[in-house]
């Protein structure tokens, strides 16, 4: 590995510094899970947007907990506190997306 120096002489591996910052930079990432609610409940809350998810492709068996997963993950990133489904789209008998909305009902 390379070897750098920081502003006294001290060595560091360049590896490590690496690391180091894609650990932090994931910890900052990290979204909360939204909840997954019917129209109802969103009542006066923030629009975020529409959001979307596929199953990706081959056969994939419960393609619909894996569109959704993605999905959610998606509007957890936008800063969504909830979403409410719209459309399940079948493509093919093990594949598929699924459409939505993200909102935010917090403070």
């Amino acid at each position: 590995m390379t070897k750098l120096l920081d502003s006294q002489g001290n060595r560091f591996r360049f590896g490590k510094i690496l690391l180091i910052m894609a650990f932090l930079g994931l910890s900052f990432n990290a979204a909360a899970k939204p909840d997954e609610v019917p129209a109802e409940s969103v009542q006066g809350c923030r629009l975020i947007g529409p959001i979307e998810g596929s199953s990706g492709y081959g056969k994939n068996n419960g393609w619909q907990r894996m569109a959704r997963q993605a999905a959610v993950k998606r509007a957890g990133r936008l800063g969504a506190s909830h979403v409410v489904w719209e459309r399940f789209n079948p493509t093919g008998a093990f594949n598929g997306s699924v459409t939505g909305k993200a909102y935010n009902c917090g403070s």
